[in-house]
């Protein structure tokens, strides 16, 4: 008996076995030899398909549950010069001692000179069939010869020592003989055959008492002598020196997915401490692993791709943690608030920065920042059209409109137009909002109430055009404005003539906004569009701002093809226009085959930093082609839960994808982690935004056309309103303002003046 390596004693199949730690444990050895002497060569297999695939397969067979184990254990040893030198001359006497006709002696010389293959002399006379035999035999052995001969392989001595073991009699006999079968590959003009002697009715091999030992002394020690000698060459055995590749498709292989470019060496470091970075992961490199950045003004656009649960979100969100304390203005929009929930507790000691704009929680009782589309209280008139663009953008995107739903455009746009000049000529508690849309388009007295107040076109249009559109012609529009006021939070959110939350001065004061629609139906897609449209729009009116003066602002889009829903390609524009105007865009999305083609050309024509981790074969093939072929669609399909590819700008440079780990949020932030502080968060963001209770707003939203038209009958426009825009091109005006019983509006003021 022995002892394994791990200290239970095993046995011999042959015998009962002993018990050790409560189970028995049989072992199976075997050690296989050259079956011919060094004179044939082993069958030399090509790499595919993969020759070890039959060792996979048999190693597949052994069972953990049971304590199983099998091993193949193949050691190499060269030969030196002079060892060579004698196995050839040995080659050489048996060339030149074999037969009395000398073909052999003839053999030698023409494989010295290089003549190739000789094919023995036929003989005057055709033998029976067994010398017909016998000639073959020893042509193809001439031939054999002669590529042993001429050969400048190196030449290794071998030993292989097979053992398995398994707690069920019988099954590591089984487990051997499924690998010996794997080496069958190799039989040519030689092969390996067990080692042993056959006494009639038994064989002693490895596992016979005397023989034990040594086996077993030189599988755990790797000592090389083996029981008899062998010799091969580099060719014969190429298939055993290599692990399984590509071409090997047994299962239960650690693969690795492909070639990946290693990290460059001048990726930074990444620290917490460091401003000017943006954390990106864990990479690998010579030094071992480190936590990789990338310098926030290399930054610009920014897209990755990936599965849902395979860490793209985790990355967004160490990302803009690490942007928010560090005290970058960011903006993150997350259509399930999931993420929200993750950001919020790292905040806590920034509170004063962090504006929320959430419409997942219910009850009326909850609190909500007022946001008025339509409000223009406190703007310029030229910000008129800037609204107007973020409002039929965001139904044209979130409906998915183009140019068969024209009518519907139109419609949208003039009532949008309509809505905003009326704001102009009421107080900033009387301003409409987006639920006057479907009383200017509905209500035939309201809209005629309101009329005298607007511009020459809009007058027009209410007045001419729109009486011959079919009844039918506004439901459109209408349909999904019912829908938004059928959710209380939503009313909570867009019910409020005063507005609160402005993008514009959070961009330009660094705040921190945190964004979420609650949803991916129709109106919480819609009012998604409303927050991103507002943002982009609102990033073009810093035209007016110095380039030197515009803070970046970081905007963090999740499921962005939710906001691309316009075949115009107005996503695309907008995003490549606000890059001037210092918005820092991050697009996420499961697969950029959901993208239109104008914003994926827009994303990876100005993208600073493309990243991905696991997607469809169409969508890998897709981003190998952006990568330009450093990596294939196969490799990008085969990465693990929580790795991904990025390729990002270094100076001038775009560099090669290479590989990076993600980092759990719970692990990089645990430091700063303070779920005891939300209460405080949230009185904070009350106070900083005046949020108010829903039911109080919603209530409000109730009686706000009566009260728009009650303020409307108290005054008498004298001039048609576009007047005050001086809209007559050369003229500046024929009156400077509009006069009424009790105001006087001056264009050159933000508000009436009485």
């Amino acid at each position: 008996m022995t002892t394994s390596t791990d200290g239970d004693v095993i046995s011999s199949p042959h015998g009962g076995g002993d018990i050790s730690r409560g189970r028995r444990v049989y072992v199976a050895r075997a050690e296989l030899v050259l079956a011919r002497d060094g004179s044939c060569p082993l069958r030399e297999l090509p790499l595919k398909p993969d020759p070890l695939e039959g060792f996979v397969r048999a190693g597949g067979l052994v069972r953990g549950d049971l304590g199983e184990s099998a091993s193949v254990v193949v050691d190499l040893l060269p030969l030196s010069p002079a060892e060579q030198a004698r196995h050839r001359r040995q080659l050489r006497a048996k060339s030149g001692g074999a037969g009395s006709s000398g073909r052999w002696q003839n053999l030698w010389e023409q494989a010295r000179s290089g003549a190739g293959h000789p094919v023995p002399p036929r003989r005057s006379r055709t033998g029976g069939p067994d010398q017909e035999i016998q000639r073959l035999v020893e042509r193809r052995d001439l031939r054999v010869l002669a590529d042993r001969l001429t050969a400048t392989d190196v030449l290794f001595g071998v030993q292989v020592l097979v053992r398995c073991t398994s707690s069920i009699r019988g099954r590591p006999q089984a487990l051997l003989q499924a690998l010996v079968a794997a080496w069958e590959a190799w039989a040519g003009h030689n092969w390996l055959r067990i080692h042993g002697t056959h006494l009639g009715v038994a064989f002693l091999g490895s596992d016979s008492l005397w023989r034990r030992r040594s086996f077993d002394q030189r599988f755990a020690s790797g000592r090389f002598d083996p029981a008899r000698a062998g010799v091969v060459t580099a060719h014969e055995i190429a298939g055993w020196l290599k692990p399984p590749t590509r071409h090997c498709h047994a299962p239960g292989v650690a693969r690795s997915g492909g070639y990946v470019p290693p990290p460059p060496h001048a990726l930074p470091t990444f620290t917490t401490a460091r401003r000017d970075l943006l954390p990106l992961g864990l990479v690998t490199g010579p030094e071992g692993p480190r936590m990789a950045g990338v310098a926030l003004a290399d930054t610009y656009f920014s897209y990755m791709a990936g599965r849902s649960r395979f860490g793209k979100t985790e990355l967004a969100i160490n990302q803009f943690i690490h942007l928010a304390r560090a005290g970058h203005g960011c903006f993150f929009l997350d259509p399930h608030e999931d993420g929200l929930e993750r950001i919020k507790p790292h905040l806590t000691d920034i509170a004063d920065r962090v504006v929320e704009v959430n419409l997942a929680p219910r009850g009326l009782d909850h609190r909500q920042v007022g946001w008025n589309l339509f409000t223009m209280h406190g703007r310029r008139p030229d910000e008129l059209e800037t609204r107007l663009a973020a409002v039929v953008d965001s139904f044209a995107s979130a409906l998915r409109w183009g140019e068969i739903n024209n009518r519907a455009l139109t419609l949208t746009a003039m009532a949008a137009k309509s809505l905003l000049e009326l704001s102009r000529h009421l107080p900033a508690e009387l301003a409409p909002t987006v639920f006057q849309i479907t009383s200017l388009l509905a209500d035939a007295d309201w809209r005629a109430a309101v009329l005298p107040w607007l511009s020459r076109d809009c007058q027009a249009f209410w007045s001419t055009r729109f009486p011959r559109l079919p009844g039918d012609a506004i439901t459109p529009v209408t349909n999904l404005v019912d829908r938004l006021s059928s959710s209380t939070a939503v009313k909570g959110l867009l019910g409020s003539p005063t507005s609160a939350y402005d993008v514009r001065r959070c961009m330009d004061a660094g705040k921190v906004v945190l964004a979420c629609p609650a949803g991916t139906g129709d109106k919480d897609r819609l009012v998604a569009n409303f927050l991103v449209y507002d943002l982009l729009q609102a990033a073009l009116s810093r035209k007016d701002t110095p380039p030197e003066r515009r803070r970046p602002f970081y905007v963090f889009l999740d499921e962005v093809q939710t906001y691309d829903g316009a075949s115009q390609g107005n996503l695309a524009a907008l995003l490549e226009q606000s890059a001037k105007y210092g918005v820092r865009a991050f697009l996420l999305n499961q697969n950029p085959e959901r993208l239109t083609a104008a914003t994926f050309d827009a994303v990876t024509t100005n993208r600073s930093l493309l990243a991905t981790t696991t997607v469809n074969a169409r969508a890998a093939a897709v981003l190998a082609r952006e990568y330009a072929g450093e990596v294939t669609a196969q490799t990008i399909t085969k990465l693990e839960r929580f790795t991904y590819l990025a390729s990002v700008t270094l100076g001038r440079d775009v560099t090669p994808p290479f590989l990076v780990r993600g980092v759990p949020v719970s692990e990089m932030w645990a430091d700063c982690y303070r779920p005891e502080d939300l209460p405080a968060l949230a009185a904070a963001m009350d106070q900083g935004s005046g949020r108010r209770r829903v039911g109080d707003v919603a209530a409000e939203l109730d009686g706000l056309d009566g009260r728009i038209l009650e303020h409307l009958q108290t005054r008498r426009p004298t001039a048609p309103a576009d007047a005050q825009h001086g809209s007559r091109p050369g003229k500046p005006g024929r009156a400077s303002g509009l006069v009424t019983d009790a105001l006087v509006y001056d264009p050159t003021k933000e508000e009436p003046s009485r």
